[in-house]
């Protein structure tokens, strides 16, 4: 995978879009397919924490809660806008509407503060 943070971007939201999705019907194997490309991704923004800084500031004003949850456990691990990351975890959790994605968004954010 290529390190353009535009293309990144793009490869980022499309496949927590699709885990998003496929988390929501229970399709466990289209899910753990994009979490495994979503993990290379993240992977690569490990390695140049500039980068990932920046695309995190676009990931984490996304319109989908999947990229968001994904974002904000990325940017709780390189310990990059933390107090935003945990509250927009939490705003998250707390949408009712969001069904499953409800638990990630929690599950992500006590995983990261070690509470699990």
């Amino acid at each position: 995978m290529q390190k353009n943070s535009s293309m990144l971007i793009d490869e980022f939201v499309k496949n927590a879009v699709i885990q998003g999705n496929a988390t929501l019907v229970g399709n466990y194997k289209k899910g753990n397919k994009a979490s495994d490309k979503l993990f290379k991704i993240i992977e690569i923004m490990k390695l140049d924490i500039k980068m990932a800084e920046t695309m995190l500031d676009v990931l984490m004003e996304s319109q989908e809660p999947n990229v968001k949850i994904w974002a904000c456990g990325t940017a709780l691990d390189i310990d990059y806008k933390t107090k935003e990351a945990e509250q927009i975890l939490i705003d998250i959790s707390n949408s009712p509407e969001l069904g499953i994605l409800r638990l990630d968004a929690e599950m992500t954010l006590k995983v990261r503060k070690g509470e699990i």
